[in-house]
């Protein structure tokens, strides 16, 4: 009996150091877990706003975090700045109100960062620091703070918090060592995410050089052609009418030289002279006395002047101008520019060119190509006016100017190196070296005319989708997944004839033009090729995964207008291939479904959408229409407005003007706030009949347009959008600073939203240039009822600094919690084929 009980008592000692050890290994396998989690982290996010989220999703999956903030001391003001925070209780105000009026330093997050020692406080202990001074409590009380120090070579340089409401949820001692775990490698994570942001931001900017560089080497190419041709004249016997000819003849193929007069003065008669003069509304140019002409007015200043209409009538008024007798029958010109003729520095004549009806407005790059041109005319002017004494000098000079053409013509060579080199990486994927997207599009384009001219050059596109390429990516690794991608290429090459192309479209998808058919079995036995060699599995590192292929089909056999049309139907047909089980070929049918929806929302309060839900409308197309929601968020409140907007494409199988009146505004919810994507082709097409029909409507509307589309806007289609603010409608510019602000444009119309582009907004953090373009756009906007919307991620610094600059109302994408939610009041897929492409 004694000997049972002893027994008892040792195995009851040893299933107790089991379940210690147990422990201990769950725990380090947590910790390890996270720190792989974290490595991959910082090896695949690409800018630090997207680090700080990923850390707080790998740290909630093992204790409580959902309310994360990390804190980093900045030496060049030296105070604690809030990176990152976020809290289910407190809001954006809070970080904002901390950050400037200091109080991180007197918080428990600066005792963390001055004592540089890990600290756990429960509610009572966080109060009992508060009443003896110890620090301030910032915001609502948690039941339990934990707060550890980020060490960066031997040195503090922030801390990483996290914080509880709920009392039944404490930091136990393997959450603590955790949490300090993942801060000891935080400053590693963040160091490789700034250096591969570094880099990538120097191929940026050494790209952008060469682009430069290129536009420079093309302007002195255009200068020196100009300057060789002007040469040329120097050496020909011509008569004073040939040679001006010639040179107005060089002028035109550069700038707007419609209307073009050369006036020479005479010093010594005080005389004006036109030898030659080009003019649609006027033949009056004899000499004449030296008076207070646009010519004169030239001659007199020595420089370069631009004249519009209202600044010729101003100097008018003021008497420096007198306007010839010739004006009282024609009207003056809306754009005049006149450049002084120069010789041994003094003035002897003027160049001039001039536009009638706002048919053209001279511009500062037009100036400095008729300054350069009329710098060297002007000898040559002299020498066809003047004796044989300048020959000489003519001479040395078209020496000169052939030296400078041998060593420009080195330059050109080299340059069309650099340019061949820039042609080839913009045209092939950097990964595989097979075409890119926009060569492919470029040769299938050049394929559809031939097949247009000739109906026997019969040709296929063939669109395959990668099988489970994200298993391989997720199983072995996003190097493995590279690797699979050029043996993929290098497989469908073997697959392919000489004349057909292989391209890589985008992520796992590559796409073949398959040209000179002679049978459509031909498109077929490469298909079945191409699935065979797939069937193989992928080994690396002795793991191997079974991938796949399906292929969609697109012959010519029919009457396509454009490369969209091909390349959609292949895809759609890659797609039903994907659906029927994977590993299978399908031909593009004549005609497909596709089911869409429109989906509206109301107004979002306390920071949770409110979906409809929607009816799904069946659209005999062969193109989709796809939807997307954005909350659009003011920074003042925080509230969040839902932005609808609908992208559509023109479909020859449609009447527009009738699918939006009645199919989609009939889905829409009435007297809610819906913002659509118009087409400018609507404004000049139809839009009687579009203006009628939406008048019966009531819907609280705000119609956008395309900021690229807005400079390419009529005068009419300027007028029609008027109309519609006119009626009640809000309007809209999307993308705005995208390549550049054109003021003037903005202001065509009393817009009541100017929506940011995405990457301008990026810069607006940083750059000096950007962040002027929106003080003036501010400037433009402040009298008016216009509101400036950015566009980036939900992140607080990067809201916040855009608040400093001005901006109040903010952009962002759809989390993934509501696309699902989305997705299920839709009663569809959450991941819709369109948002995959």
């Amino acid at each position: 009996m004694e000997d049972a009980h002893t027994n008892y008592g040792q195995d009851q000692r040893k299933i107790k150091r089991l379940k210690h050890l147990v422990k201990k290994y769950q725990t380090s396998l947590q910790t390890q877990t996270a720190l792989l989690q974290l490595s991959e982290q910082a090896s695949k996010v690409s800018e630090l706003t997207l680090l700080y989220p990923a850390i707080q999703q790998i740290l909630e999956s093992s204790l409580p975090c959902r309310n994360f903030y990390v804190v980093l001391f900045n030496p060049d003001i030296g105070e604690l700045e809030l990176t990152y925070f976020v809290d289910e209780v407190d809001g954006i105000d809070l970080p904002i109100q901390a950050q400037q009026t200091g109080m991180l330093d007197n918080s428990l997050t600066g005792l963390v960062f001055k004592t540089g020692v890990a600290k756990l406080f429960n509610k009572q202990q966080i109060a009992e620091c508060e009443i003896k001074g110890i620090c301030r409590v910032m915001g609502t009380p948690c039941e339990y703070w934990l707060g550890v120090p980020i060490h960066h070579d031997g040195q503090v340089i922030g801390v990483m918090a996290t914080q509880s409401y709920d009392v039944h949820q404490p930091f136990n001692d393997s959450q603590i060592a955790l949490f300090e775990t993942v801060a000891f490698y935080f400053s590693t994570a963040v160091e490789r995410v700034k250096k591969r942001q570094y880099m990538a931001q120097q191929v940026l900017d050494r790209t952008e050089q060469l682009r430069l560089e290129v536009a420079r080497n093309q302007e002195t190419i255009r200068k020196q052609n100009i300057l060789y041709a002007i040469s040329k004249l120097a050496t020909k016997s011509l008569n004073n009418q040939d040679f001006f000819k010639l040179v107005h003849s060089i002028i035109d193929e550069e700038v707007f030289a419609k209307n073009l007069f050369i006036a020479l003065y005479d010093h010594s008669e005080n005389m004006i002279s036109c030898p030659y003069a080009v003019d649609e509304m006027s033949v009056d140019y004899q000499p004449r006395t030296f008076s207070k002409g646009l010519t004169e007015f030239v001659i007199r200043s020595g420089t370069t002047e631009l004249f519009d209409q209202n600044r010729i009538l101003n100097e008018v008024a003021k008497g420096n101008i007198e306007l010839p007798a010739k004006f009282n029958s024609s009207p003056l010109p809306t754009s005049w520019v006149g450049v002084p003729l120069y010789h041994r520095q003094q003035v002897i004549g003027v160049l001039a060119c001039q536009a009638f009806n706002s048919e053209y407005h001279y511009k500062q790059s037009d100036i400095e190509l008729i300054s350069f041109v009329s710098e060297q005319i002007s000898n040559v002017v002299v020498k066809q006016l003047a004796d044989n004494q300048l020959e000489q000098r003519v001479k040395e000079k078209t020496a000169e100017l052939q030296q400078a053409n041998i060593h420009l013509q080195l330059q050109i060579e080299e340059r069309k190196k650099i340019e061949r080199q820039l042609f080839h990486d913009a045209h092939h994927d950097n990964l595989t070296g097979l075409a890119n997207r926009s060569l492919f599009i470029s040769q299938l384009d050049k394929t559809l005319q031939r097949h247009k001219r000739d109906k026997s050059h019969c040709f296929a596109v063939m669109f395959i989708d990668l099988d489970n390429f994200k298993d391989i990516n997720d199983t072995l690794g996003h190097h493995a997944g590279d690797k699979f991608l050029k043996s993929t290429a290098n497989e469908f090459s073997t697959c392919i004839r000489e004349h057909d192309l292989l391209a890589r479209f985008g992520g796992d998808e590559f796409v073949i033009l398959l040209t000179h058919l002679q049978h459509k079995d031909e498109a077929k036995q490469i298909a079945k090729r191409i699935i065979k060699i797939m069937n193989k599995p992928f080994c690396i590192n002795e793991q191997c995964i079974k991938s796949g292929a399906s292929i969609g089909i697109a012959y010519s056999n029919k009457t396509y207008d454009s490369t969209d049309e091909i390349i959609r139907d292949a895809d759609s047909a890659m797609y039903q291939a994907k659906k029927s089980g994977k590993g299978t070929i399908k031909l593009a049918s004549p005609e497909h479904i596709t089911k869409n929806s429109f989906i509206c929302s109301d107004l979002i309060n306390a920071g949770q959408l409110s979906f409809v839900k929607s009816k799904a409308i069946d659209l005999q197309l062969e193109q989709g229409i796809a939807t997307y929601i954005n909350p659009y968020i003011t920074l003042e409140s925080g509230a969040k407005i839902a932005l609808h907007q609908l992208l559509q494409e023109q479909h020859p199988a449609i009447d527009y003007c009738d699918f939006l009146i009645n199919r989609v505004l009939s889905h829409v919810m009435q007297n809610e706030p819906v913002y659509l994507q118009l087409h400018t082709a609507i404004l000049a097409q139809d839009f009687e009949r579009f203006h009628v029909q939406l008048a019966k409507s009531n819907h609280n509307i705000c119609w956008l347009i395309n900021d690229n589309n807005l400079a390419e806007l009529s005068t009419k289609q300027i007028e029609n959008l008027k109309k519609l603010k006119q009626d009640g409608f809000k309007i809209g510019v999307m993308d705005v600073a995208r390549q550049q602000i054109d003021l003037v444009k903005l202001t065509c119309v009393e817009f009541d939203y100017l929506l940011l582009d995405l990457n301008f907004c990026r810069k607006l953090v940083n750059e000096k240039l950007a962040q002027q373009q929106l003080a003036a756009l501010l400037a433009l906007t402040q009298n008016t009822a216009c509101n400036i919307v950015a566009t980036g991620p939900a992140i607080v610094n990067f809201q916040s600094s855009l608040k400093k600059l001005g901006v109040n109302l903010f952009l962002s994408p759809l989390t993934q919690e509501t696309e699902q939610l989305l997705a299920s009041e839709a009663n569809q897929e959450p991941r819709s084929r369109s948002a995959k492409q």
